[in-house]
């Protein structure tokens, strides 16, 4: 693999933490507040797993269905 194979593939498969909050719809806190309880670790400072945030991204959509005040 060379270096532009390499530097393709890392984009693709990470996120910044910029992204991440604007992947998942929360602030720049909340996403430190999941990284220090362990719900969101990065691989690096700042950088995230795109297949661990697609992932919390799930989670965080089945909660918020099931506790949002249901519309009548």
């Amino acid at each position: 693999m060379n270096r532009d194979q390499l530097i393709k593939l890392i984009e693709k498969e990470t996120m910044e933490s910029s992204e991440v909050v604007k992947y998942l719809g929360i602030s720049k806190q909340r996403l430190s507040d999941m990284n220090r309880q362990g719900k969101l670790v990065s691989i690096k400072k700042g950088i995230y797993l795109r297949q661990d945030v697609e992932e919390r991204k799930n989670i965080q959509d089945k909660l918020r269905e099931k506790y949002s005040p249901k519309k009548l």
